[in-house]
């Protein structure tokens, strides 16, 4: 093993836990009128650890003992968490600071989250997938219950970290029982031992893991936990726990499901597929009798887990490996658009939450055009991509998991996904319709003008507009980093 080189495919993961102690440090030091100099740090370091992802990119390899692979996949996987923390770190100052929680708490610990969907990312045995599941869930625990002072951010935070450690449990049996029965903790040996031929004790130990693993993508029926704590978190940490957590989670799936039990994918296939039009159609149809904005979008996020999960099911469904591929990038995809658009969308949320006893109903959005015309249009074109209307990038996601699904020959359930963004795009619109055609409030929310906040939403919005025009842009990197896993 050569140490130095090993280290260098470490770069990301370095960077970030170099940056947690240099938050740290910094924050006991800094003057609480001088507390903003942490955004600006944290996000530099953020965009030095994606450099650092441009530096591994191709080196396609397993190091420490088998442990740790660095390929492509996990490198774009990376990048693609990497933009999700430095979009959260940009939308949540002026919100926390109103509410008076502690900016270099929610730096840390956001940073911390994102290390272990890195090393999660990056995983190839379940020793390390586990350790990095934990680095990743137990700092979600913390940021959903880091407003100490609000009840619903402590029963939400509570909520959260009993569900989520009783999920980890049912994994982490899984997990034992997928060893008792290959004798390998490591993924390769793992997917060689079971070579396609499905037992009794298997079965078992493919059941644990599904729930365990679905848990963590908030796949229905093992959603309960996510309306309450996304509406308790502060509403920037709920954008980030809509996606960050997710990509980690669709990460963990990747590994056990693609990888380990790739050889066994027709007969896990069919509880995933049921698991998939279930979470798509509950999280929508949920979503559409919601008042509430922050609740409306957590329901909504739910049905974005089912589209993506019909990505993987179109991967165990492929009759070839080309086909195969192509469901995974259409995932991979899906991920870095979700990323984009839904975060943005829960901090336009919390700019109308200045007054603190405003809670993002319906009624904050309403005349917002007249009030602030570029949030509002801004506002539009994320629920538009959501919704999967084109030329955003919510339409070339749902355009590929299409394209993947029907080649895979599931044109059943392809039909079903056009059927749910149909009934998605009623209460997506039904916003803009209160924004452009609603008489605003006697007394309006107020807006937030933060310029981080403002810089953050441009970026965003044009990265929605210029995925959905541009997409080509980035299928190459999507295309090189599906085939890592082939």
């Amino acid at each position: 093993m050569d140490l130095v080189n090993d280290l260098v495919t470490l770069l990301p993961e370095l960077i970030l836990a170099a940056l947690v102690l240099v938050i740290v440090a910094v924050d006991a030091f800094l003057p609480r009128a001088d507390k903003w100099i942490l955004t600006p740090l944290t996000v530099a370091g953020l965009i030095l650890a994606g450099a650092a992802c441009v530096v591994v990119w191709g080196v396609n390899e397993t190091v420490y003992f088998g442990f740790y692979v660095v390929d492509d996949m996990s490198v774009f996987i990376k990048g693609v968490t990497i933009l999700a923390g430095i979009l959260s770190t940009l939308f949540a100052p002026t919100y926390l600071a109103i509410r008076r929680i502690p900016l270099g708490e929610f730096n840390m610990i956001l940073v911390t989250a994102l290390l272990g969907i890195c090393v999660l990312a990056s995983s190839s045995d379940f020793v390390t997938l586990f350790i990095g599941l934990e680095l990743m869930t137990m700092p979600s625990y913390l940021l959903t219950g880091l407003h100490k002072t609000d009840r619903y951010s402590n029963e939400g935070g509570l909520k959260y970290f009993l569900l989520g450690s009783f999920a980890s449990a049912i994994l982490l049996f899984g997990t034992a029982w997928t060893y008792g029965l290959t004798g390998t903790t490591s993924i390769d040996g793992i997917a060689a031992a079971v070579g396609g031929e499905m037992s009794a004790g298997m079965l078992v130990a493919i059941g644990f893991l599904t729930v365990g693993a679905t848990f963590k993508i908030a796949a229905v029926p093992f959603h309960y936990w996510t309306p309450d704590a996304y509406q308790g978190a502060p509403t920037p940490i709920t954008g980030f726990l809509s996606v960050g957590p997710k990509i980690g989670a669709f990460a963990l799936v990747i590994r056990i499901f693609v990888e380990a039990l790739g050889p066994l994918r027709a007969d896990w296939l069919g509880i995933f597929l049921v698991l998939t039009v279930l979470t798509m159609t509950v999280g929508n149809v949920v979503a559409l009798t919601q008042t509430n904005v922050k609740r409306m979008l957590a329901y909504s996020s739910i049905a974005h887990t089912g589209y993506i999960m019909a990505g993987i099911a179109a991967f165990a469904n492929a009759p070839d490996a080309e086909t195969a591929r192509q469901g995974i990038e259409a995932v991979l995809f899906y991920l870095l658009g979700y990323a984009v658009m839904n975060i943005a969308a829960f901090a336009v949320v919390a700019m109308l939450q200045r007054d603190t006893t405003r809670f993002g109903g319906l009624a904050s959005f309403a005349g917002l055009a007249s009030r602030a015309p570029w949030r509002a249009a801004a506002m539009t074109v994320l629920l538009l991509s959501l919704t999967g209307i084109p030329p955003t990038v919510g339409f070339f996601a749902k355009l590929y998991i299409l394209l993947a699904t029907v080649e895979s020959g599931l044109t059943w359930l392809a039909v079903i996904i056009v059927l749910n963004a149909a009934l998605a795009a009623f209460y997506y619109l039904r916003v803009v319709v209160y924004m452009y055609m609603r008489d605003p409030e006697p007394d309006p929310a107020p807006v937030d003008n933060s310029p981080f906040g403002l810089v953050a939403l441009a970026v965003s919005v044009a990265g929605v507009l210029a995925l959905g025009i541009f997409p080509n842009a980035i299928l190459r990197l999507l295309e090189v980093s599906a085939a890592s896993l082939f």
